[in-house]
């Protein structure tokens, strides 16, 4: 048996910190960010602003931050 320790808690290797960075950088070159954090928008006009910006992510970013983290 080989037990393998785990290194401290890091934002930098959490591939989910990575994600809400992204979609807030792309909330903010739209202006979108702003705008949900400023007005009362309904659940769908806030669910769609936040999947468009999700999309906005490349599939080459994510692994890339796979790889960064040590998963791949």
């Amino acid at each position: 048996m080989c037990v393998e320790f785990l290194p401290p808690y890091s934002l930098d290797y959490n591939p989910i910190e990575l994600t809400f960075l992204a979609m807030k950088y792309h909330l903010c070159q739209n202006g979108e960010y702003a705008r949900l954090a400023m007005t009362e928008l309904s659940d769908e006009e806030i669910f769609f602003t936040l999947t468009t910006a999700l999309y906005e992510i490349s599939a080459a970013g994510v692994f890339g931050w796979f790889r960064h983290c040590g998963y791949v």
